[in-house]
Order: C-alpha cells, then structure tokens, then sequence
C-alpha cells in the first residue's frame, strides 16, 4: 500500500482488486490476533485438560487453524459486499475509512476486542485452577506438572500484555475516528501515521512472539546453530582440502629429488 503511493497508485488501476486488497489487508491483520487465540487455547487444554490427549495432538491444531482461517474470512468478508471499502481520498489504496464510524467500531472489535476477551477469560480459567492445584492438600499433580502450569500461565500472561500494548499503540487510530466525527474531516496524515503505526506494530509482534513462545525460541536457536557448525565444517572440509593439494603438489618434487639421491647401478 505505501509502495502504491509512491509509484503512481498502481493498485488504483482495477478499483475491485484494491477493495480486495484492503479486505486482505485486515484479514491478515485480524489472523494474526486470531492465532493468538489459538495458542491461549493450547495453553488451556496444556493445564487444565491435560488428560484429553488429542487436545493437544498436533493434528487436531491443523484443523483449528483451518477454522481459524475460516472463521475470519467469514467474519470480514461481508464487509467487502457491504461496500465499506472505498478509495481513500489522501491515498492511493483502499480501505474502510474512518469517517465511517459504524464500520470502523465494528472492525475495531473483531479485530481487537474478541481476541483480547477471549485470552483473558483463558487467563483468569488457568490462574484459578494452577492456584486450585497448588493447595497443599493437592496430589493429584506432579512438581513437574505444576512447573510447566506456571509456564504455560506466565506465556498467557505474556500474549495479554503484547495484544494490551498493541490496542494502546492503536488508539491513535481511534483518536482520528473521534477526531474526524467532530470536525467532518480527518487530518491529512492520518492514514500516513496509521500506516506507520501499523507498521512497527507488526514487527514488534514478530519479535515479541518469538521471545514468549519457548518453542518457537528455541527452534530459531537450534537453526542458527546448525547453520553454523555447517558453516564450520564447511570451513574445516575447505582446509582439509587445500592440505590435501598441497600434499599432492609436493609429492612429485619430492619423489623426484629422492631419486637423484638413489646410488647408481655399476
């Protein structure tokens, strides 16, 4: 979208392919918060249905996020037919404007408010029962059980924070939605500065993610070391190998002067 505007509104070109490409914008948008959901639900069924094998079997998730996928065409597809996209009139791409307060306070909560609701009952459950099962009149779990309960609490903990810090980092958004209903009109900047906003936030969650989930962390490392003990031994096959020629460029020189050496026969 930025990249429209800086070469000649390319995506303006077809008006229904740059509505599509704004509805996909939030789809995108909108997934990642979903797939928040997803992980708070895993740390769920982790703690307290820990028993229920195939909550947490790896096929079953293939599937869920099959349904998240659906889900969140479905919840914004709509939006495309209700024509809430249009062409942004200090833009060159399309997206549904602020201006329209309806459509915007309905993107707003889809986007935000659902996930934001659903992880935090999914944190108030597992805190109660990890408090539950730390009584000490409680056997029924493990140490190790016990530990990886508060793991998993203190990731839930984590994604609440991240997906906090994302909705406060959008309030300037809302302030040009209050903003435009005032005064009848948006700053000229506004969808700049959003777009921008926007921007960092995805790569903040890209390296928040990493740091709170452990296993995408420790995949990450386990690759980083890989590719360098290749690297390594690449370097060590590269030095064996120039040893080797070496060992061969000189092994005639060698050969030969010791034959000068040989005494000669009578």
């Amino acid at each position: 979208m930025v990249s429209s505007n800086l070469f000649n509104g390319y995506l303006l070109h077809d008006i229904h392919f740059c509505y599509v490409w704004g509805l996909f914008y939030d789809i995108f948008e909108c997934s990642i918060y979903y797939s928040y959901c997803l992980q708070a639900f895993f740390r769920l069924c982790r703690v307290v249905f820990y028993k229920k094998r195939f909550l947490v079997s790896y096929s079953l998730y293939n599937i869920l996020i099959i349904v998240q996928w659906i889900l969140v065409f479905s919840l914004l597809i709509p939006t495309l037919f209700l024509q809430w996209y249009i062409r942004l009139p200090t833009e060159t791409y399309c997206l549904i404007p602020y201006t329209d307060t309806y459509a915007s306070t309905y993107l707003i909560m889809v986007l935000y408010l659902i996930p934001l609701i659903f992880i935090t009952i999914i944190y108030i459950w597992i805190t109660l029962y990890v408090r539950q099962s730390s009584h000490p009149t409680s056997t029924d779990l493990t140490i190790n059980r016990r530990q990886r309960n508060l793991r998993d609490l203190t990731v839930i903990k984590r994604i609440i924070i991240l997906i906090s810090i994302l909705m406060i980092l959008r309030f300037p958004t809302i302030i040009f939605i209050i903003y435009g209903v005032i005064a009848g009109h948006l700053f000229a900047y506004t969808y700049a500065i959003v777009g921008l906003i926007t921007l960092l936030c995805l790569i903040f969650i890209a390296l928040i993610t990493i740091h709170i989930t452990p296993e995408l962390r420790n995949n990450i490392l386990n690759l980083m070391i890989s590719r360098d003990n290749r690297v390594d031994s690449q370097v060590v096959t590269l030095h064996q190998l120039s040893n080797q020629m070496a060992i061969h460029r000189n092994t005639p020189t060698v050969q030969k002067s010791d034959s000068r050496n040989l005494p000669h026969a009578p």
